[in-house]
């Protein structure tokens, strides 16, 4: 049966919306730690998720074997029906533009023609690269993944996508009078000439670790902050971003609820999420089959948009943004970021740097945790500097900063003119590759910690 058909048939059953989601994944992984092999994988997979709404109640299946995909349907019904004797809460979809279509997204050198031996060849390769006196251990991570998707829904959209990602991870670790790690994530949406970045990054990831191996303990407290671009972009996606995701907004686990149209932001703040540019988590359209488009949260300091799927665009009476993801065929979508960029603005570094009579500059993000309910932070950078009277001193490690969200965003005071962006994995018990970025940003007050 094609895909239509078994809507047809959810459909006569009495469902009020039915979509299925067939992919196939092509993937190759790979490890290299310390000059030797430690992970060597290739192979593909394929499955299909079917989801029913029959009223209020949600049936989702995911199947590995697409011979049995009306099976698949009949359970999903099932579901959906025994879900909707409990529910309480009402739930729909909002209307969508339908669409019919087939896009491929571009690949300069097509990976899958690249053998497993010439890959490894590629990463050993990268290794002599990082051999330095200060390197102690080193660990290289590729990974490319073509992944082929088809969507039907019952509204009659129906689109299929290719959809290759590619990247190189570079962690490095060296010993002073402590032990200190640098690491870069490389790649993007295309075909293995994106493997050329991975060169051109590596010195930026060998000189942050010999920064930090003769970098000093920071001071603490309250004092201003300059954010580089990569941790401005993640301090815009974990800070910001998830808490725009609209089923945290929907749910009452989110700061920003209640906020579209007020000031949330100085006015020189601009946040968009934008899967139609050339990034990491870019896509044609989304897991509902909705087309993808910029989202501009934030503009001018005030709350724009939030990203949204069909069933909290319903909720919150608010129109669809294509911002349902999957990681892969097994798991119902969950509204996900794509792209999150905060936009550039108009000053030069060194301005920033001379209006900071006592601060810290924070490269490069070494992890933290939020709070979107609260809206709270605490972020970790790689790479920092002290900063008095104007001037970039000595180089800092451990430096970590924390705050309110919306305190934080309303004390950004100056953002430079370039933009530079990074790409990672977002974890939401699925993951989605994502990319971040945006400026050079200064935050007039944020708590940092540290020891003097």
């Amino acid at each position: 049966m094609s895909l239509k058909d078994i809507i047809d048939y959810v459909k006569d059953e009495g469902a009020t919306y039915c979509d299925i989601r067939k992919e196939r994944w092509d993937t190759t992984n790979l490890t290299l730690k310390d000059g030797e092999m430690e992970k060597i994988t290739s192979g593909s997979e394929e499955g299909a998720m079917v989801r029913v709404l029959y009223d209020d109640g949600w049936g989702n299946v995911g199947t590995s074997d697409l011979s049995e995909l009306k099976k698949a349907a009949d359970r999903a019904i099932n579901m959906a029906k025994k879900s909707n004797e409990y529910k309480e809460e009402k739930t729909g979809m909002a209307k969508v533009e339908t669409h019919e279509k087939a896009i491929n997204m571009p690949m300069e050198e097509d990976f899958l023609d690249i053998s497993t031996e010439e890959k490894v060849s590629f990463l050993k390769d990268l290794e002599k690269h990082l051999d330095k006196k200060f390197v102690r251990s080193t660990e290289l991570r590729y990974i490319d993944r073509l992944v082929n998707k088809e969507i039907a829904t019952s509204d009659g959209t129906h689109v299929k996508m290719k959809i290759p990602r590619i990247v190189t991870y570079l962690i490095i670790t060296g010993k002073s009078d402590t032990i200190q790690r640098a690491s870069e994530g490389i790649g993007g949406t295309g075909g293995y000439e994106l493997t050329e970045r991975a060169y051109e990054k590596k010195d930026v990831v060998l000189e942050r670790l010999e920064t930090l191996l003769e970098a000093d303990t920071p001071p603490s407290g309250k004092m201003s902050l300059i954010m580089d671009p990569h941790l401005t972009g993640v301090f815009s996606h974990e800070a910001f971003g998830h808490a725009a995701e609209s089923d945290l907004v929907s749910t009452g686990n989110s700061c920003l609820e209640g906020k579209i149209g007020e000031k949330v932001a100085s006015d020189i703040v601009t946040i968009r999420d934008d899967p139609t540019m050339d990034g990491y988590g870019s896509f044609p359209f989304d897991d509902e089959g909705t087309k993808s488009r910029n989202r501009t949260l934030v503009k001018d300091g005030t709350l724009n948009d939030f990203i949204l799927d069909r069933e909290n665009a319903w909720k919150l009476d608010m129109e669809p943004n294509g911002g349902a993801r999957a990681e892969d065929f097994r798991v119902k979508p969950l509204v996900r970021m794509s792209n999150t960029i905060m936009e550039p603005g108009d000053m030069e570094f060194d301005e920033l740097v001379e209006e900071v009579d006592k601060g810290v500059y924070a490269k490069s993000s070494g992890g933290g945790q939020v709070n979107t309910g609260e809206g709270t932070f605490q972020f970790n950078a790689q790479e920092a500097y002290l900063i008095e009277d104007g001037e970039i001193v000595k180089p800092l490690r451990d430096v970590s900063f924390n705050g309110f969200t919306l305190q934080t965003l309303q004390n950004i005071t100056g953002i430079t003119k370039e933009l530079d962006t990074g790409i990672g994995h977002c974890g939401k018990g699925q993951t989605a590759a994502v990319t971040d970025g945006g400026a050079n940003v200064l935050i007039s007050e944020v708590t940092v910690g540290g020891r003097e």
